[in-house]
């Protein structure tokens, strides 16, 4: 059986953890697979810091360069960016901006990702394994120039080697 992965988001307070999330939408509210018409992000200001993970099911012997970027054609609308850091440490999400990088677009520049435990490596069944990556954080950051209504859909990469 080969290793399988389901994205993984973290949310408020006490890190609450909510696996296998179908979306990650960036809004004006702390919560995953929020509807962003509902909760929409008002220009000038940043989105929630969105926390996720990739958590690794099945049985492998290891997974290692795990690598994450962002890759689609839409782009960006007028000074919006999307932010990201590799191997975060929880915090409580905020929309108080972060200071973090812009994502990358390539995998030639894509962030490393190690395991939840800190490792560049997921051993299956090693002692103390959770089978989770470290977390990346993202935030959308907007400016008074960005245009009002939804943002162009933004395709987000991981890819990794499996043994």
């Amino acid at each position: 059986m080969a290793a399988t992965h389901a994205w993984s988001e973290s949310n408020l307070v006490g890190q609450v953890v909510a696996d296998g999330i179908a979306n990650i939408n960036f809004g004006s509210v702390d919560d995953h697979e929020l509807v962003p018409a509902t909760y929409p992000i008002t220009r000038a200001t940043n989105s929630f810091d969105k926390y996720i993970r990739a958590l690794f099911t099945g049985s492998w012997t290891e997974i290692s360069a795990i690598k994450f970027w962002r890759s689609d054609v839409l782009g960006y609308k007028t000074e919006e960016t999307l932010k990201a850091s590799a191997n975060a440490t929880y915090s409580t999400p905020s929309q108080t901006s972060n200071g973090d990088s812009d994502i990358p677009l390539s995998e030639g520049t894509a962030l490393g990702i190690n395991s939840a435990e800190g490792n560049a490596t997921i051993v299956y069944g090693a002692s103390g394994v959770s089978g989770y990556t470290g977390y990346v954080r993202l935030q959308l950051k907007t400016t008074v120039n960005t245009p009002s209504g939804a943002t162009f859909q933004k395709t987000l990469c991981m890819q990794y080697d499996e043994t």
